[in-house]
Order: C-alpha cells, then sequence, then structure tokens
C-alpha cells in the first residue's frame, strides 16, 4: 500500500498524535461502526508501528469510541438512540451549568465577543449561508462555555460534544429551522449579555430541547446507520 505522505504522523508524542487522528477519523465517519480495524492498515496509514497504535487504540477505548476484542481487535461501536438521548441530557446540563457560571464570572470582553458571534450568526443566517450559520452557532456555544471559567467543565464538555458531533455525522445533515434557532438565541445570548441567570438558564435548556427533539429524528429516521435504536 502506497503511504500518503499526509497521513505520515510526526514523531512527537506519538500515541497522543495517533490517538487524536484516529477519534476525528471516527467522529467524522470515515470509520464506521462496526469496522474492525486492522493495525497493518492503521500502521501504514499513519506511518506508526504498532505499540504506540496499540496503545492509542486503549485510550480511544476508554472514551467508548473503540470496543477491543481479544481475537478480532479494535473494533468502532455502534452509537444507538440511548446513547445518543443520553449524551444530549448531560450536553444540556454541562450547557446549563455554563451559562449561570458565564453570567456570574465572564468578563466583559468575553461577553462582548458572545455579542459579536451572536451578530454574525444573524447576519450569516439573512444570507441563508447555512454552513456559515452553524460554524458560529457552535462557537457561540464553546464561546459560552470558555466564559464559565471553569476548565474541569470545558474539558467534560468537550469528551460529550465529541460524541454528539458523532451521532449527528452519522446521521447525516439535520434540517433546522434558521428562524427558530435564532430567535431561541436571541432569548439566551440577550439574557446572558445582561448578566440575567434566572433567564438565560430556562431559554438555553429550551434551545436544546429543540436540538435534541432535531437529533432524535434525524438519527430514527437513519437508523441503518447505528446500532439497534431505541425509543425512550
Amino acid at each position: 500500500m502506497t503511504q500518503e505522505t499526509s497521513n505520515i504522523i510526526p514523531r512527537r508524542s506519538l500515541q497522543e498524535e495517533i490517538a487524536s487522528r484516529l477519534r476525528e477519523e471516527i467522529v467524522e465517519g470515515i470509520w464506521k461502526p462496526g469496522t474492525r480495524l486492522q493495525e497493518r492498515v492503521l500502521c501504514e496509514r499513519y506511518g506508526v508501528s504498532r505499540p504506540p497504535l496499540r496503545e492509542a487504540c486503549r485510550v480511544i477505548a476508554a472514551e467508548g469510541l473503540l470496543e477491543l476484542h481479544p481475537n478480532r481487535g479494535a473494533v468502532v461501536t455502534r452509537p444507538t438512540m440511548v446513547d445518543a438521548l443520553e449524551n444530549m441530557e448531560i450536553f444540556v446540563t454541562l450547557q446549563s451549568l455554563a451559562i449561570r457560571l458565564a453570567c456570574e464570572r465572564a468578563s466583559d470582553q468575553q461577553l462582548a465577543m458572545i455579542g459579536q458571534l451572536h451578530a454574525e450568526m444573524h447576519e450569516s443566517g439573512d444570507r441563508h449561508d447555512t454552513a456559515r450559520f452553524y460554524e458560529i452557532n457552535t462557537a457561540i456555544h464553546r464561546a459560552i462555555l470558555s466564559a464559565s471559567g471553569n476548565s474541569a467543565l470545558v474539558a467534560i464538555y468537550e469528551h460529550v460534544a465529541r460524541h454528539i458531533t458523532r451521532f449527528q455525522n452519522l446521521a447525516g445533515e439535520i434540517e433546522d429551522d434558521m428562524q427558530l434557532s435564532m430567535r431561541e438565541h436571541d432569548q439566551f445570548v440577550g439574557a446572558l449579555l445582561r448578566r440575567d441567570a434566572p433567564l438565560a438558564i430556562p431559554a438555553l435548556e429550551a434551545h436544546l430541547r429543540t436540538v435534541t427533539e432535531m437529533v432524535k429524528k434525524r438519527i430514527a429516521d437513519s437508523g441503518t446507520l447505528l446500532g439497534a435504536v431505541a425509543a425512550k
């Protein structure tokens, strides 16, 4: 097999680099659920030896993206509807805590940046620039996490968000009502900019309930891409 130069990983923090690359490819859907990952193929793909690859697979398995079997090696996990909904429940809880802390702790500069992102989101919606709209959407939620001033919260969020991104990538593009999304953002972002936690928290939770229902519907519609789909 011919190696592509772009796939060769530099010899620095090798295990972490392999884990980062493999994790990203699983989340993006390059490696489909149920795929058995052959060590030889991955070693050639990344230009690495087996020991650091195996260590990286153990890390990814601990994150719930791989299953390690004695005789089969590493197999990409099959997420289910229950997995998606449980992660969304955690996601909502983390975001709610983040916006409460952000109302208390965010600097004026951080709030100004969130306000600017919100304005740009409006502009992209007016232009019907869907890709940019959702890029800014993600940036706003990450900015709120950052403004919480809690690094442990951010780390937990990144783990959960990774799984949710994977669910969305496997299920395909989620058709959203940009106008509805924008109105909901107006509510919780506006309250955050006023540091009004009693209004910001329920407004954000209402928005995330809308998102949860859209994710649930899209995953149900594409159940063949996931493991056994269970209602909840």
